[in-house]
């Protein structure tokens, strides 16, 4: 009697044991952490403050009364919306001639920066090269680009061979990388500075 006493006794503490250890264990993998979630309850709505894809698009081309509409709409209603005064200061301020404008109109709208993944990833790289008149590459945008001075070049240079009404004064902003620690392993960038 008593050896079956003790047999029950030690089931039973097996089985507390057991019933202990697979509580913790639910807990652990639980996805409350005592309330405390750390991802959001409900979906979250976000409000689009700035994009900038080519750059000086909205710095150069357009007034300062119209960043907060560039700032807040897709790229799908850059035409509708941008396109009008980008137009409008490559040929008044620029000085551009229509074939010109038509010509470079697909590098500044719509706003977005272009990387061609079907192209030979060995040609060409670098801001505006994806344009066939200027090498055909896959565009993208190099850590090393200058792309405030190829943006001017864009707009007042002579990008597509257009001499006659470049102004090749206003092609740089005078400011030289001030990055040169540029590493050969990602993050790829220097520290801050």
């Amino acid at each position: 009697m008593q050896r079956s006493t003790f047999a029950l006794a030690t089931r039973r503490l097996a089985l507390a044991a057991a019933v202990a250890a697979a509580g913790l264990a639910a807990t652990a993998c639980g996805d409350d952490d005592n309330g405390d979630n750390t991802g959001p309850a409900m979906p979250q709505m976000y409000n689009q403050v700035q994009r900038l894809g080519n750059p000086l698009v909205s710095e150069v081309l357009l007034s300062k009364r119209s960043h907060p509409t560039h700032g807040s709409i897709g790229p799908d209603q850059d035409a509708a919306l941008v396109a009008p005064e980008v137009v409008d200061f490559l040929t008044t301020v620029a000085g551009r001639d229509p074939a010109y404008i038509q010509a470079i109109a697909p590098a500044l709208i719509p706003d977005v920066l272009v990387v061609d993944t079907s192209k030979d990833p060995t040609g060409p790289s670098g801001w505006l090269t994806w344009l066939p008149q200027l090498g055909g590459g896959y565009g993208g945008r190099k850590l090393t680009d200058d792309v405030v001075d190829l943006a001017l070049t864009a707009v007042f240079g002579d990008a597509l061979g257009d001499a006659e009404h470049a102004t090749p004064q206003l092609t740089t902003d005078f400011v030289g990388d001030d990055s040169p620690n540029i590493t050969n392993s990602f993050p790829y960038l220097a520290p801050p500075n």
